[in-house]
């Protein structure tokens, strides 16, 4: 009798266990979708530059001018530009003896056959041997000329300023702002575009016998930032931007 309950017993349990079991064999009705996506971010780049002059044996009242140099967006996202020329002398003498002048060419990758032509480096030598003025903005060079051009040398009131650093025992150097996208379009960039800038610089007729063995170092240099607003420049995130 025992035996025949475990029998029936057994056999009960199997039935639950195989009932148990087809339960999990059922499927809900059910949906999925999904959505992805990716972000690719832009590149903010300048082009490489050359050197601007190397020369021996320069003397007053004489004039050098540089050799072409491009800025050059090389990247995908627009940018505005911070431009600035220091210069410096290794002697105790008056820097701004050194007259600077500058004059830059904004053009798209198809106009590059601008640079060639002779006359800019004769307007920019007319510059220096005239009037010293504050840099400004020029129209377009012709009614149909895709380009525009900036030309300028350094002010006097600019020129005080080193003198007066001087004075007070500051470095015989200076810092100049050739141009600030913030403040103009002219350097701002487009991935298209480019700037072509030369240099001139004059040893004024009034430099001394003090003047003779010094050597005058220059740089040009060019940051580039976003154009969104709160971008900054390089300088000015590590705190040594000089107006």
């Amino acid at each position: 009798m025992k035996s025949l309950k475990k029998a029936l017993l057994g056999t009960a349990l199997a039935g639950t266990l195989v009932v148990g079991a087809s339960y999990g064999t059922y499927s809900w009705f059910t949906a999925e979708q999904s959505a992805s996506g990716t972000i690719s971010n832009g590149t903010l780049a300048l082009g490489e530059m050359g050197s601007l002059f190397a020369h021996e044996n320069f003397a007053p009242s004489q004039l050098l001018i540089s050799e072409w140099n491009t800025v050059e967006n090389t990247g995908s996202l627009d940018q505005r530009l911070l431009a600035t020329f220091s210069h410096s002398v290794d002697k105790e003498v008056n820097v701004s003896k050194y007259k600077v002048a500058y004059l830059a060419i904004k053009f798209k990758e198809k106009e590059e056959g601008v640079l060639k032509v002779k006359d800019w480096k004769l307007r920019l030598g007319g510059i220096l041997n005239g009037t010293t003025n504050p840099a400004k903005t020029m129209a377009k060079a012709a009614d149909n000329a895709d380009y525009e051009v900036v030309e300028g040398v350094l002010s006097d009131e600019q020129v005080q300023t080193i003198m007066k650093a001087q004075a007070e025992g500051g470095s015989n150097s200076k810092v100049i702002k050739l141009g600030n996208g913030d403040n103009g379009k002219f350097w701002n960039l487009k991935s298209d575009e480019q700037i072509g800038i030369i240099f001139g610089v004059k040893l004024s007729e009034k430099a001394g016998n003090d003047f003779q063995g010094a050597n005058y170092t220059a740089e040009f240099k060019v940051e580039a930032k976003q154009t969104d607003d709160g971008a900054m420049y390089q300088s000015e995130i590590n705190g040594t931007t000089e107006d």
